[in-house]
């Protein structure tokens, strides 16, 4: 029986690309029509992972996904990255002129932000999903809608596309996370990420990170988000890479565990561009390829 993958969106959408890319034929896919719905959608069993996007190389985090990480008793057992193509699609045979709006995930739009400042008379309406902005072209037929989405959406969705590659960073690539209930059975992965509070005092924040430096752990990303309720405090994420003995992971996560207020081990995972080398990832190991041969021709 295949395992019930979850992503938010509908198809033809980026996560949608990243979950197929990730798990290939091995799963059945369902969606969700928010990030929330995708993680409720594993706690409550129904489906066994779910793909979210956390990170894009334009615009920075997804602050929603941090956050429902710290909401959720999820954990991270993967990561994928897909390359974001943004394109502007109109039903077929409709001109530039005849636009007044363009509907996208608020992402697509801020990454299309440099075009969309050649267009000011259209109005920028956010919706969940950039493939959803697209099939909600098809369904209404309205002459004055456009889309930002993916290549596949507009042949998915059977739209005309008016403006391709239309992000203003030519690289624009977004990092999903995989969610599961649990973590693998004797899973000791090269990633990790932790999520902590410090105590209200000086160089509290000084002291944990000088843990990665004694134990040699590669701090490769670390973000803070409010903790609700809780004026002007805050809750930090961090990712790391390690190379330790399992014993000396073990003494660097209590050492880290006696210099916070509160620690929680988010996830445990192989790197993306790791997978990539170890052929586990064939279709994301072209578009690296692609991408390398692309900055040689520049």
């Amino acid at each position: 029986m295949k395992q019930v993958v979850c992503y938010s969106g509908v198809p033809g959408s980026y996560a949608e690309e990243a979950a197929m890319g990730y798990f290939g034929s091995t799963a059945d896919y369902i969606t969700a029509k928010s990030f929330a719905l995708a993680f409720e959608e594993v706690v409550s069993g129904r489906a066994a992972y779910a793909v979210l996007p956390v990170e894009n190389t334009s615009t920075g985090s997804i602050n929603e996904v941090y956050d429902l990480l710290a909401e959720y008793d999820c954990r991270i057992v993967g990561e994928y990255i897909v390359k974001v193509k943004h394109c502007l699609m109109t039903l077929p045979g409709v001109e530039l002129s005849e636009i007044t709006e363009v509907f996208s995930h608020e992402q697509g739009l801020l990454q299309s932000g440099v075009f969309l400042e050649d267009h000011p008379n259209w109005k920028q309406t956010p919706v969940y999903n950039t493939a959803a902005a697209a099939r909600m072209i098809k369904e209404s037929q309205n002459r004055s809608y456009a889309a930002i989405a993916s290549h596949r959406a507009a042949e998915l969705y059977e739209l005309e596309i008016k403006a391709d590659k239309i992000n203003f960073k030519q690289h624009n690539d977004t990092r999903f996370v995989i969610i599961a209930r649990d973590f693998p059975q004797n899973s000791i992965s090269r990633k990790m990420t932790i999520m902590f509070t410090t105590p209200h005092a000086s160089g509290a924040l000084y002291d944990v990170l000088a843990v990665f430096k004694k134990y040699n752990l590669n701090l490769v990303r670390i973000e803070s988000r409010p903790i609700p309720d809780k004026n002007w405090e805050y809750m930090f994420f961090a990712d790391f890479l390690q190379d330790c003995t399992p014993d000396e992971l073990s003494h660097a996560l209590a050492d880290l565990l006696l210099n916070t207020r509160m620690l929680r081990l988010l996830g445990q995972y192989e790197p993306a561009l790791e997978r990539i080398k170890q052929g586990i990832d064939p279709a994301l190991r072209a578009e690296q390829n692609n991408h390398t041969m692309g900055e040689e021709d520049e």
